[in-house]
This record gives C-alpha cells, structure tokens and sequence, in this order.
C-alpha cells in the first residue's frame, strides 16, 4: 500500500511515519508537514491510504480531508488526533473516516489497515447491459465525450475483466464504424479515461501498455449478477443485450440459450 502521512508537526509527523512504515501492508509513504504540498503530490498520485492529524495549522485536516476525496473519491482516510474532540467533530462533518488517538502505534495502524484492506471494494460504476448498454456513476448517467469511449467500456465488460489488445478491441468496433482508424481508438481510449477520473471511477478501468481490461469487482452490472446465478437478474433479461451493439449478439444468443436451458431442467 502507499500511504499518505501529513502531519505540520516535525516530531508528530516522524511518531506517525515509523508507526506507519512498521505495518507490513505499507510498501511506500509519502510525508509532508504541509497540506498543500500534500494535495499538490495527490493530484499525480493516488494513495491507498491517507493518516492525516486534524488539527493542524493553515486549512486543517478535515479541509485537506475533503479536498483529497474530490481528488479520490474512495480513498480511506484515517485521522490522528490528540483530543476526541475534534474526531466528534470530524464525525458532524460527515466525514466518513477512521480515527487513531495520538501518540500513533504500530499496532493500531496495522489493525486499522487490516479492517480496510478486508472491506469489499466499492462499486464504482452501474451498468445496465441487458437492452441498451448505459452506465450510470453516483446515480447520474455517466456522459461519455465519444459514442466510441462509451462502446469500448461495453466491450471490456462484455469480456468480463479479461485483457484486450487495442488491435483486438479496433477489430470489433470497426465493423460499425466507416473510415475508423487505429488511431482513433487510442484517442477514444484516452477519453475513456478522462471521462470515468471526472466522476471517481478510474479504478474500474485496468490499463498497461497497450493492454486494457475492467476491474469486475468495482462494477455493479446486471449480466454479472446473472452469471453468478442471481434470480432477479435472469428474470430482468428479455433477450435483449447491448442491444444498440451487432457485435453483442454473440453474448445475448449465448444467454438466451443458456437461460432456455436452465429453465427447461428446471
């Protein structure tokens, strides 16, 4: 894990920066004194973690608290406090954080990371395959820059978190699409990803170098749920699969089968 650790007091930052570097699920740690240097570093780099003490001077733990969920909505945060006081407060913020009374422990934060890293990962995006293909993120219709972005996220769910290649995933929407270049599908790509960081989903998209795929476990989809035998899932399907896709039909003859069969030995 990387570990964010602010702390504007010297000698409390170096008690929570050994603490933290002790737990055996921390890998690396990035430490500042200073909020704004920490929000500068978050903005190129996305923590696992975040120790923040509250009480600091300038905008305080709780506004970087906040400014760093804008950055990363999921990131878990973990205040260091001398006084409950400001943890209650903390708490009639809203804020949904973890609190750690000063002085900081090995212990403790290895308690604390242990309770984080069993949560199940929160589900980022929720898409409905079964008629037309749409995402939704935070409730809201996630709206895509290029029709083309929106297709490619519908392939990488269609294969159900297993690479694909750019020239794999050009070979499949191009049949649709006159005049479609290679090129076209990095831009497409590169929109792809702007548009899921605008509303707190990148972690669902899984990229290398030229190597994409989504991460299932951070997607809530009606064709997963299907296939992990939930009943109010089979029962919403009515043949229809991604349907504004021809090159869904595969997928949806295979379903349409399946669940004929299924129902027949039933």
């Amino acid at each position: 894990m990387l570990a964010l650790c602010v702390d504007d007091e010297v000698l409390g930052l170096e008690v929570l920066r050994r603490a933290v570097a002790s737990a055996p699920q921390v890998t690396d740690i990035a430490t500042f004194d200073n909020e704004s240097e920490a929000l500068q570093w978050a903005e190129r780099h996305r923590p696992d973690v975040a120790f923040l003490d509250i009480q600091m001077h300038g905008t305080g733990g709780l506004a970087l608290a906040q400014s760093l969920r804008t950055l990363h909505p999921t990131l878990p945060i973990i205040f260091c406090t001398a006084y409950e006081s400001y943890a209650i407060r903390a708490m009639n913020m809203h804020i949904d954080a973890s609190y750690l009374m000063k002085p900081i422990q090995t212990e403790v934060v290895v308690r604390e990371l242990d309770r984080i890293l069993a949560k199940p990962p929160e589900k980022l995006l929720d898409v409905v395959c079964f008629g037309s293909f749409d995402v939704f993120a935070n409730g809201r219709p996630v709206n895509f820059e290029r029709s083309i972005s929106k297709e490619l996220l519908a392939c990488l769910i269609d294969r159900r978190g297993a690479r694909m290649t750019i020239p794999e995933l050009y070979a499949i929407v191009c049949d649709s699409r006159q005049n479609l270049s290679r090129q076209s599908v990095y831009q497409a790509l590169y929109s792809l990803k702007a548009t899921l960081n605008a509303v707190g989903a990148d972690e669902a998209l899984v990229s290398g170098p030229g190597i994409y795929s989504v991460d299932t476990t951070r997607i809530s989809c009606d064709y997963y749920r299907l296939l992990d035998g939930d009943e109010s899932a089979a029962r919403a399907f009515r043949g229809e699969y991604m349907a504004q896709y021809s090159w869904a039909e595969e997928t949806c003859g295979w379903l349409v089968t399946n669940l004929q069969g299924k129902r027949k030995r039933s």
